[in-house]
């Protein structure tokens, strides 16, 4: 069997790596994953786009390097023209997708991961098997040298200061306004159309982390303890619409295992 020409490098809990894996996957595009130890990552990152960016995820496709999850979605689209579409070929409804996929990227994205991360620190969480579980076992050992380092980061990176993680929380919850507004309330509706586009993987992926869904890197391991603010948060998102939609899809349309983050991850380092 030919070897894969796309290669994703990654951090396994990432939810905008998640937003890409769920891209590729959908449109049944083989790839090869590359995990990254956050903060080492850098040197591969910087090298692959020649110093423009630190970030993840990267994809290279052939020659082709392409940085940030709506980019990636965008050239998937564009390069891949055979594979399913994830965005209709024009019209009204292309430009909805496109704008829906925007929009949540920024409510969903950043802020989920914000509040996410203040409140897994604030809890004293043990966040050592989420953050490197993903990895082979020296791989762990350094993760885990490095996570006071790594935290540091996280904390200046994405400002865990209380005023912005409260802003987050707010916006949060605002994105789940809008999304119950654009299914109508109803969970079996996608956010376009009658079919997966790529504004209900960006929604559903970047929301994942406040709903713990099955086959989503944040579903519950044996024994793990979910600190209480985080589990509040999660029956309060499961009562809405908007955590029926986020689970169900999961439960119809990650239908492939999710892949880069579990033993059954086909990745290139483990």
């Amino acid at each position: 069997m030919a070897q894969p020409e796309l290669t994703l490098y990654q951090f396994p809990i990432s939810h905008y790596c998640e937003k890409t894996r769920w891209n590729l996957d959908a449109k049944g595009i083989p790839y090869v994953i590359e995990n990254l130890l956050p903060g080492p990552h850098r040197f591969v990152t910087k090298r692959l786009t020649k110093g423009r960016r630190g970030t993840v995820p990267v994809l290279v496709d052939g020659g082709t390097v392409v940085t940030d999850s709506t980019d990636i979605a965008l050239h998937l689209e564009r390069a891949h023209a055979s594979a399913p579409a994830l965005i209709p070929a024009g019209g009204p409804e292309r430009e909805r997708v496109l704008e829906l996929e925007t929009y949540f990227d920024e409510a969903a994205g950043k802020h989920v991961r914000r509040w996410v991360y203040a409140t897994l620190f604030a809890s004293g969480a043990d966040i050592k098997p989420l953050m490197f579980g993903a990895f082979p076992l020296p791989l762990r050992l350094v993760g885990m040298a490095l996570l006071p380092v790594i935290k540091t980061a996280i904390r200046r990176q994405y400002t865990l200061t209380p005023d912005k993680v409260e802003e987050s929380r707010v916006k949060m919850l605002e994105g789940l306004d809008r999304l119950e507004r654009e299914i109508q309330g109803d969970p079996s509706r996608y956010l376009v159309g009658e079919s997966l586009s790529i504004a209900d993987i960006a929604a559903a992926s970047l929301f994942s982390p406040l709903v713990a869904a099955e086959g989503s890197p944040y579903a519950v391991r044996p024994g793990e303890v979910v600190p209480k603010p985080i589990a509040e948060m999660r029956a309060s998102v499961l009562a809405r619409p908007a955590g029926q939609w986020l689970l169900r899809r999961y439960r119809e349309d990650r239908r492939r295992v999710a892949r880069g983050f579990g033993a059954s991850a086909a990745v290139a380092n483990g």
